[in-house]
């Protein structure tokens, strides 16, 4: 029974958890309050050149918004509200370049809905591929592999950076998110499951549903899904 534990006997965080939580304090400030300000700096923000800025790693070009709603500290109908409203007032003033950020952010927010609609009529797309005929591929079944990629110890600077970006802040770019589980499956044939399984583990806005489609994606698994010999280069 728990309830009977001694608080100083329950393990909440061990000390390889430590230093990764002091940064995760600092980085993200949850509740609806903190939601609404990261919101509206966006739009004020990052949005306008979104277009342009999005699939650049190295800057502050993307919204922070998953955790929040993940969470439902911000709702996908308040945020495509905003968004929407924002690109009225630009196609007023005849801002070309920023109606076209917003239709490629509410695309990014229309695929995470999509997801949902996806697990929804293939409630096993966590476990097993959509494609019957790759439930038995023969992944290469590897811990050290596992292990060094976990750690970010792979020998290449790109997706090491990533990996060791994930583990300290809970984040990742989603160029860098490509990148790193396009190397998991494609380079060194890892079981999808298992990258999948520590994103959900790592992830601030870990979420299943995007998740599975996300890794069923890259792993080529879908009717749809990227060819396996496709690789996004790691360096």
């Amino acid at each position: 029974d728990i309830s009977r534990c001694q608080s100083d006997i329950l393990a909440f965080e061990d000390e390889s958890e430590k230093a990764s939580n002091a940064l995760l304090a600092r980085a993200w400030s949850p509740g609806w309050s903190n939601a609404d300000r990261a919101l509206a700096a966006f739009i004020n923000g990052p949005l306008l050149e979104y277009s342009v800025n999005r699939k650049k790693a190295d800057s502050a070009s993307t919204s922070l918004l998953s955790p929040h709603l993940h969470f439902g500290e911000l709702s996908v109908r308040k945020a495509f509200h905003l968004v929407r409203m924002k690109q009225v007032l630009w196609a007023n003033e005849g801002n070309t370049s920023g109606e076209e950020s917003v239709n490629l952010f509410l695309k990014s927010i229309g695929l995470r809905e999509y997801s949902r609609y996806f697990t929804f009529n293939h409630p096993c797309g966590h476990e097993r591929p959509l494609l019957e005929h790759l439930k038995f591929f023969p992944w290469v079944v590897n811990e050290g592999y596992f292990k060094s990629w976990r750690q970010g110890r792979t020998g290449y600077p790109l997706v090491d950076a990533g990996m060791r970006e994930l583990w300290a802040t809970g984040w990742l770019h989603d160029r860098i998110r490509v990148v790193v589980s396009s190397f998991f499956v494609k380079v060194l044939q890892l079981p999808w499951r298992w990258g999948m399984k520590y994103f959900w583990d790592t992830l601030l806005d870990a979420d299943l549903e995007s998740d599975a489609l996300g890794w069923q994606y890259i792993s080529g698994t879908l009717p749809d899904g990227r060819e396996f010999d496709r690789i996004d280069h790691p360096q």
